[in-house]
Formats: structure tokens, C-alpha cells, sequence
């Protein structure tokens, strides 16, 4: 069914890609853009059109979404062809990437000046969920804004929260992946602990993602196992996780000592924690783990 909004999508990779497919197949006129053109391929054969700039992007949309590294987003938005001198007035910019909070107060404030309202709306949900359209995305922002590109928002993600000023999309997201974190260490410490009182890992896993102790990397845990025929799982585990939510505690001038406890631990694991299924053992580099 064609929609009334023109996307701009800028930025194709493992998450921008699938997300700006799905918009153009629900009916989105979309003009797209990356650097690696061969991103764009199928994009273009199932009818989106390319740019050659942001500018170019912003000059055809009605609403412009990015999924950047957060170095790129600045440039993207307020440099040389960038978005700002592109954009009509009343354009909104919806921006998926993780960035730190003062940079999304800060491109919002510029582009402000140029009747340009932005929106940081990081996601959580991984590849699958930008695929299927069930992200979890955080956004902050001015609430006309937030309305005006709910309709878009809401084929991008399941659960789609305002959290109020510019910037605090950003910290619903750092804060989200600090409790992550917390929930992949009760997951290794658990299965570390049945592992020691040699119960069967795989089938303790499933007993556990259907009790109380059930969550999201858990039910993904147990999928790759029983659905998916996977014989290892990897924790996913990067120091930003709780390193940002650290930052941003001290900021904030309170201490998270489970967020801090949790950061110790893996970075003395190397944040490389394996589950081996069929060993039934749990293998992490770093410090020897005591007997």
C-alpha cells in the first residue's frame, strides 16, 4: 500500500539494511544511500532510487532515517552536502545509530536552528529483529517529532518508547545494555555453576528460560540450541555494554557496583565467553577460573 512519507535511508549495513527493506516494502517511496553501493543492489531492483549526498537524500524525504557508526553522524548530518543543507523545513530526522547522548543534544540543537526536528531513536533487538520489525527502539526527542514519524517508527519496532528530550533515546539505550550485561552474567554464572554440579547444560538451559530466571539472551541461548542446531553460544559481550552506563553513573554522580562488578569480571574473561554444548563446558580466556 504506497504511504504519504518519502524515506531517506542512509547507512545499509547489518542493521540499516534489513530495516530499510522492510519500509520500502511496505510501501515507502525511499531514496537510499551508502558507500558501499553494492548495499544498495537490492534495494535499487525492488525500486528505491539512490543519491549521490545526504543532501541529495534530505532534498527527496519528508522524513530521513540513519543507522551510522557514531563517528559518521555529525559529518552525515551537518557537514560538507550533508543533511542540513539539503532539508526543507519541517523535515524529520530519525537517527537509529548509538551515539553518546551529548552528540545527539548537540546535531539536534544545530539542525533546530534550520526547522529540522531531530529524533535519537537507537534500537535493541539485533539482526533478526531489524528483519522482521521487532525492535525495541528508544526515542528522544520533541514529542511532535515522535508522533509525526510513529507511523514509520512502528514498522521498525514492536515496542516504541518516547523518552522525552533530545539525548535520552541515548541513555534509554546505554542503560539497556548495562542490564544486558548483568543478564549475561547471571547467564554464565549459572550455567558455570550446573556445569561444576555436571547437570545437562542444554536441558538446564531450557528449565531455566521457562522460570523466573527467563530473559531475552536466554530465550536466544536456547533457540540457537534446540530450534537452530547450534552446538556453541557465545555470549555477547563488548566492554561499552557496561563501560558507557559506568560513565554515565559517575556523571551522574551515583556508583552501579553490579554494573562495575560485572564489567570486572568479563574483561578478566577477555569478554570472550563460550558455551560448548556438546562438551557441556564453558570455555573463557584471561584468568584461569578456580576449581
Amino acid at each position: 500500500m504506497p504511504q504519504s512519507d518519502h524515506i531517506g535511508f542512509i547507512g545499509l549495513g547489518n542493521m540499516g539494511g534489513p530495516i530499510a527493506l522492510r519500509l520500502l516494502r511496505a510501501g515507502f517511496p525511499m531514496t537510499v544511500l551508502d558507500l558501499d553501493r553494492e548495499k544498495m543492489r537490492q534495494l535499487l531492483q525492488e525500486g528505491a532510487g539512490s543519491a549521490s549526498s545526504p543532501a541529495e537524500v534530505a532534498e527527496r524525504s519528508t522524513i530521513v532515517i540513519t543507522s551510522l557508526q557514531a563517528n559518521a553522524v555529525e559529518e552525515v548530518a551537518l557537514g560538507n552536502r550533508g543533511i542540513v543543507e539539503g532539508a526543507k523545513a519541517g523535515l524529520v530526522f530519525v537517527d537509529l545509530s548509538s551515539t553518546e547522548p551529548e552528540l545527539a543534544v548537540r546535531v539536534s540543537s544545530a539542525l533546530g536552528e534550520h526547522d529540522i526536528a531531530m529524533l535519537d531513536a537507537p534500537v535493541s533487538g539485533a539482526d533478526i529483529g531489524a528483519t522482521n520489525g521487532a525492535l525495541t527502539v528508544f526515542v528522544g526527542g520533541s514529542y511532535e517529532a515522535y508522533q509525526r514519524s510513529l507511523p514509520v517508527l512502528q514498522y521498525i519496532g514492536r515496542t516504541v518508547t518516547h523518552l522525552g528530550k533530545a539525548g535520552n533515546g541515548q541513555i534509554g539505550k546505554v542503560i539497556n545494555e548495562m542490564m544486558q550485561a548483568q543478564s549475561s552474567l547471571a547467564i554464565y554464572e549459572g550455567l558455570l555453576l550446573a556445569e561444576k554440579m555436571e547437570l545437562d547444560l542444554k536441558m538446564f538451559a531450557r528449565a531455566a528460560s521457562a522460570g523466573c530466571a527467563q530473559s531475552w539472551r536466554l530465550d536466544e541461548l536456547v533457540d540457537s540450541v534446540f530450534n537452530l542446531g547450534e552446538t556453541k553460544f557465545r555470549l555477547n559481550l563488548r566492554p561499552e555494554r557496561t563501560g558507557r552506563a559506568i560513565e554515565l553513573a559517575a556523571k551522574a554522580g551515583i556508583a552501579l557496583p553490579g554494573s562495575e562488578a560485572t564489567h570486572r569480571i568479563f574483561a578478566d574473561r577477555a569478554w570472550d565467553v563460550v558455551i560448548d554444548f556438546d562438551a557441556s563446558t564453558i570455555t573463557a580466556p584471561g584468568k584461569k577460573l578456580p576449581d
